[in-house]
């Protein structure tokens, strides 16, 4: 039996130390488009970008360590079809992969602009190893840096980058911070830290076009023109769907699969970003950009590969480090909920309920403690007292 797994991300990866550890004797082909080896994409906008070179969450393996778990790796490959009756891929080199069974981990790649000006080199995204040390190479006191996106990742290269010296705008179109996965208090919070910083945060503020000078760019904002050295693209990510696309696989904004990772056809697979997951609960396949379902994800994965079933089924989070404050976001952030907070001086956790006052989301800042005890009551599905939920005296886990 042999497994090739396409893309050699953290899902990529993941997948492919899961599978072994299940099954000794399978081959297993790990095809990566990077000369990297495999890595995790969180340090990027923060580790990376500081000058770190080899941060304890980047989880980088030495190649050797793959050929002792006898996964085979192939770095600098790009994948350019799949012939799925003949199980086949077709690779850039003209070389010809044989498979029993595929699993595509393609993830995703950053969302450019689609402006007059956006393809000047002082134009920049992070999606990459390559990417961060690009723009970290730039980074120095007294740059004029310009950040198009106020979600987590222009967040955090903005904070990186004010510690690194340089001169820091944020541009976002929509009227606060992270308005898509955040409650008001929360946006306003962080927006309080990033003026704090220095930062310049201009919102309702959308990016109409570039002009590109010998010196410098000029961004033309719904709020005027703005002079910057270089410009950071961060407004989202795009599925590497294509080749699934090709082979005839579902696809909507991602690799439609069961809860197990399965695509339509029975020896194909998806891990991680690429992949738009089943969700019975909700009634509707979800796609999660987070480092939790390339990390965990993969486990349906290699059980679904080995005959068992294993269903992801995991409650959502994911995390950002700004100005050596953490904030953890857990479950759903929608439009609608009551959002309530509890308060332990510069700590705090705020919850959302829905209208039958059932635990929905929560956003934790420096108080990763209380993520277990909400994890369990966003599961529970238990209607709340909001008086008890409110009183940071009743311990979390004493209402669940």
């Amino acid at each position: 039996m042999r497994t090739v797994i396409v893309g050699a991300g953290q899902a990529g990866r993941r997948t492919a130390e899961l599978l072994r550890g299940l099954d000794a004797e399978r081959e297993i082909l790990l095809i990566g488009e990077e000369a990297e080896p495999p890595y995790d994409r969180p340090p990027l906008s923060k580790e990376i970008l500081l000058g770190e070179k080899q941060p304890p969450g980047l989880m980088q393996r030495a190649a050797g360590a793959y050929a002792e778990q006898r996964i085979e790796l192939l770095l600098g490959c790009r994948v350019t079809g799949i012939d799925l009756a003949a199980r086949r891929l077709d690779a850039d080199d003209g070389e010809r992969v044989p498979f029993d069974t595929l699993v595509l981990a393609t993830g995703a790649r950053a969302r450019r602009l689609r402006i007059p000006g956006a393809e000047d080199p002082r134009v920049l995204t992070l999606r990459s190893m390559a990417d961060a040390r690009a723009l970290g190479a730039r980074l120095r006191p007294g740059l004029r840096l310009a950040v198009a996106g106020a979600g987590l990742i222009g967040l955090e290269v903005a904070a990186s980058a004010t510690k690194l010296g340089c001169l820091v705008t944020v541009l976002e179109a929509a009227d606060r911070v992270m308005a898509r996965c955040v409650p008001e208090a929360t946006s306003a919070l962080l927006d309080g830290w990033h003026r704090e910083a220095g930062v310049a945060l201009h919102l309702s503020c959308p990016l109409l076009s570039i002009t590109p000078g010998e010196a410098s760019l000029r961004l033309s904002t719904g709020l005027g023109d703005i002079e910057a050295d270089l410009l950071l693209v961060a407004i989202g990510a795009v599925p590497n769907d294509e080749l699934a696309r090709q082979a005839g696989l579902p696809v909507e904004d991602g690799i439609l699969v069961d809860e197990s990772g399965r695509t339509s056809h029975a020896q194909v697979f998806a891990a991680g970003e690429v992949a738009r997951i089943w969700r019975p609960a909700l009634g509707q396949h979800v796609r999660y950009e987070t480092w939790q379902v390339a990390q965990h994800q993969p486990v349906a994965v290699a059980h679904a590969l080995c005959g068992a079933e294993r269903p992801y089924d995991e409650i959502p989070w994911h995390w950002t480090n700004q100005y050596g404050r953490n904030i953890q976001l857990l479950g759903a952030h929608r439009a609608g909920l009551e959002w309530i907070a509890r308060a332990e001086g510069d700590r705090q956790t705020v919850i959302g309920l829905d209208g039958d006052a059932r635990v929905q989301g929560a956003v934790l800042i420096d108080n990763g403690r209380d993520a277990t005890p909400l994890r369990r009551l966003i599961a529970s599905g238990k209607q709340m007292e909001r008086a008890r939920l409110r009183d940071g005296s009743v311990a979390l886990r004493q209402l669940c």
